[in-house]
């Protein structure tokens, strides 16, 4: 519109492919990409866009192309969150992590060089391979491991996707146990309320009478203190 003759078509193209790769809702990084562009103008920008988009020629691809950066971004979360959720059962990771691999170990990689993958994905976040593949070629740990060293970063990719398949299926079933231990904690209480039987926290205290209640349940006077007594007789 003519509150945007600012903003050429080489403007339009960047802001709807950095909306793909960012999200459209993430104003600041894709103010970052339209270098020529302040946060307040891509924000008033993007406002009118997407009330407008119908309008455009293209808005089907557009949306759904912005839909899938979005998807795949949502996805990428979920992965860093599963990866955080394993390394966070191991006080050092980098050394202990275990994999549960199930008849899915295949003889290619070895646990060790799995634990470094996913560590260092962590690390670097969902997607950096070839930052992961510079990683495995400066560390020390891989100096003679040819065979880490010579991945490509697809394969890298692909590794880890298959490593994070893994994991992701070990962490639903660690969370249907704890779901099934809390339903039968639940269950066992109120068994225990039901016939009286005390339960894991043994019987309930007997309530102790207020100190200013006496035992016939009439009130009693409160002893004063000898600070005070001592007062009064001087």
């Amino acid at each position: 519109g003519a509150g945007f003759s600012a903003w050429s078509r080489r403007d339009y193209l960047a802001f709807v492919r950095a909306c793909e790769r960012h999200g459209r809702e993430a104003l600041p990084e894709i103010a970052r990409e339209l270098e020529s562009k302040s946060l307040p103008e891509v924000r008033e920008y993007a406002a009118v866009f997407w009330a407008r988009v119908q309008e455009l020629g293209d808005a089907e691809r557009i949306l759904k192309n912005v839909e899938r950066g979005e998807a795949r971004l949502r996805r990428q979360r979920d992965i860093m969150a599963a990866l955080a959720a394993k390394l966070e059962r191991y006080a050092n990771p980098w050394q202990d992590l275990r994999i549960a691999y199930g008849p899915a170990k295949g003889k290619a990689y070895t646990e060790e060089e799995d634990r470094f993958l996913l560590c260092m994905t962590h690390q670097l976040g969902y997607g950096a391979w070839d930052e992961l593949k510079a990683e495995i070629r400066d560390n020390v740990w891989f100096r003679f491991d040819w065979f880490l060293k010579s991945r490509q970063a697809q394969e890298l990719a692909r590794r880890c996707d298959t490593l994070i398949r893994l994991i992701e299926k070990e962490n639903e079933e660690e969370d249907e146990r704890d779901q099934a231990l809390r339903k039968k904690g639940a269950k066992g209480r109120r068994l225990d309320d039901a016939d009286g039987t005390p339960g894991p926290e043994g019987p309930p205290k007997k309530r102790r009478a207020s100190p200013a209640v006496g035992e016939d349940g009439g009130r009693r006077e409160a002893e004063p203190s000898k600070g005070r007594a001592a007062s009064r007789d001087l």
